[in-house]
């Protein structure tokens, strides 16, 4: 049974360590099935809840891929791509020297509790609500990015701006803020019921998934951005 450790780690977070030590110790072999989350349930004594929100912190860092209809393996972190950036280049920006006009519509923002890598990057508490703006992004008026971008509270008066606009434009305009460094994450994702009906694409498509960190140019932590792209409209080069 998974018991609460004596510094209140919750136990989605205790049973997420668990399954990384058992993938970093190769008890969980890379490509292969993980037990499902009934078997995970009765292994440890925890609920759905649990299982889920451990499974989904180790898909968001790439220790584990879910295939649809297949199951939970465990994925090839040298699959993952890295690059820390002197300069950060927007999506925006990217598209601009190709020659593609990029334009947004916004499909939500509204304040939400964030998870732990968005508080310790963002430096705010868990009590702190966060600001999450979600948006679909067409390129040549063709839908091909499904966008969510975190930003801390301090940011809040975002809410009031037109937020069809380019990011970097806004919080430049508004806050006097531009970015700076960052780093990115690459990797493939396959597209859920929503993201295959807003990216018009098959269910389960293979699409490249992208996590931007970036601090401002003072080297303060500006946003966080996940992008879900249709790797067919769009090509990212990574200079070494």
């Amino acid at each position: 049974m998974l018991k609460k450790s004596k510094n209140h780690m919750p136990l989605y977070l205790s049973l997420a360590n668990i399954i990384k030590n058992k993938i970093t110790e190769n008890k969980y072999q890379i490509g292969k099935k993980i037990p499902s989350e009934m078997e995970l349930q009765k292994e440890y004594c925890v609920s759905r809840t649990t299982v889920r929100k451990a499974l989904k912190i180790l898909s968001e860092e790439n220790y584990l891929i879910k295939l649809p209809g297949k199951g939970t393996f465990v994925s090839d972190k040298s699959n993952e791509i890295q690059t820390q950036n002197q300069k950060f280049s927007s999506l925006t920006d990217s598209a601009a020297k190709s020659g593609k006009k990029i334009s947004n519509r916004l499909i939500s923002i509204k304040s939400v509790a964030g998870n732990d890598e968005q508080h310790t990057f963002l430096q705010t508490t868990n009590e702190q609500q966060i600001i999450e703006i979600k948006r679909l992004r067409y390129i040549d008026d063709i839908p091909f990015c499904l966008e969510w971008i975190w930003l801390a509270p301090k940011f809040n008066a975002i809410k009031a701006e037109d937020l069809n606009m380019p990011l970097y434009q806004i919080l430049q305009k508004k806050f006097h803020i531009n970015p700076g460094k960052g780093k990115k994450t690459f990797k493939i994702a396959f597209a859920n019921r929503e993201e295959s009906f807003l990216l018009n694409v098959d269910e389960k498509t293979p699409l490249m998934q992208i996590k931007d960190l970036v601090y401002d140019d003072h080297n303060l932590p500006l946003h966080i951005t996940q992008e879900i792209i249709r790797s067919d409209k769009f090509t990212y080069a990574v200079n070494h």
